[in-house]
């Protein structure tokens, strides 16, 4: 049996966690909170579509530190589905829904999370209508955004009268993938920013360190 078919209605959050910090955590609690989900499903990408020129941390050890980040908070599962599927074909979010859908039955309830910036490139992901057909989208605006400033930022008022109700507004939290990378490439602790458990991983197995290092 699926993981989801325990549940009557998941929140979909797919990432590269590359690697997972504290707002990857926090914050898809919330909305799923706001949304009344039972369950945040974390999505590891396999190869993420958008990051094809940039060179990702091996898929095991992406999926080991979402493992230890999210240890001890209830209400979450992380699906392999995409890294099942090998790192040389792309993670297209259309087709993990297919997937999915197919495995649990067209009555599966699920909503799909993403960040108020893949809103404004939504319109350039593979198949939006089917996506939104297959997982209702919820997304996360985060500062220094608004869902007034997003609202207005999409080219009609159709548009903005479909997204307005999906909208969901979050704390700032100053962290990022990026910025955990560069703070181990230049030397500097991490703890606030990623799990104990996840900061312990990273540096017993050398990762995002300064080139010669």
């Amino acid at each position: 049996m699926h993981p989801l078919a325990c549940y009557d209605s998941a929140l979909l959050f797919g990432g590269s966690f590359d690697p997972p910090h504290r707002a990857h955590v926090a914050l898809p609690r919330q909305v799923a909170e706001a949304v009344g989900a039972q369950v945040v499903a974390y999505l590891p990408a396999g190869r993420a579509p958008h990051k094809l020129d940039q060179e990702q941390t091996a898929p095991h050890h992406r999926l080991a530190m979402l493992r230890l980040a999210l240890a001890d908070e209830p209400g979450t599962l992380i699906l392999t589905d995409e890294i099942d599927r090998g790192p040389d074909e792309p993670s297209y979010t259309v087709d993990t829904l297919e997937r999915l859908h197919k495995s649990l039955g067209e009555g599966a309830r699920l909503r799909l999370l993403f960040g108020g910036d893949q809103l404004r490139l939504f319109d350039q992901w593979r198949d939006p209508e089917r996506i939104v057909e297959l997982a209702e989208p919820v997304v996360m605006v985060r500062p220094p955004d608004t869902a007034t400033s997003l609202l207005a930022a999409l080219p009609d008022d159709a548009a903005r009268t479909a997204w307005a109700p999906r909208l969901i507004e979050v704390p700032r939290m100053r962290v990022s993938s990026t910025r955990v990378r560069q703070r181990v490439a230049g030397g500097q602790p991490i703890d606030d920013l990623v799990a104990p458990s996840v900061a312990c991983y990273i540096a017993e197995h050398g990762l995002y360190r300064a080139p010669g290092e």
